[in-house]
C-alpha cells in the first residue's frame, strides 16, 4: 500500500497555466473551480515570484446580489511561461 501522492506547486502551476492559455482573464474563483489547486492565491504568487511565469493582472465587472449590483473582481492572464533551463556544456573528454 502506498501513501498519498503530493501535488507540487510546479504541477499546480502547470495546470493553472494550461487553463489560462485557454481562458485568458480568468478570475481566482474560476481557476479554483477548474484547476483544483487548493489555495489559488498561493499558486499564483509562486508562479509569479518563484517559478518564472508571467501573469498580467486586470479587473472585470461581475454581477452580484441577484444581478442588481456589480463588483470588481481580479483577473489573471498568462503572458509567458518560464524559459527552459539551459544546460552548461562541460568538456568530459580531454
Amino acid at each position: 500500500m502506498t501513501g498519498p501522492t503530493l501535488d507540487t506547486h510546479e504541477a499546480q502551476a502547470e495546470r493553472v497555466a494550461d487553463h489560462l492559455e485557454q481562458h485568458p482573464a480568468a478570475t481566482g474563483a474560476e481557476l479554483a473551480a477548474a484547476c483544483d489547486v487548493g489555495c489559488v492565491s498561493k499558486v499564483l504568487s509562486a508562479m509569479a515570484r518563484e517559478l518564472g511565469y508571467g501573469l498580467q493582472r486586470g479587473w472585470r465587472w461581475v454581477p452580484c446580489a441577484r444581478g442588481t449590483k456589480r463588483r470588481h473582481v481580479r483577473t489573471y492572464t498568462l503572458t509567458h511561461r518560464p524559459a527552459p533551463a539551459r544546460q552548461l556544456a562541460l568538456p568530459l573528454e580531454q
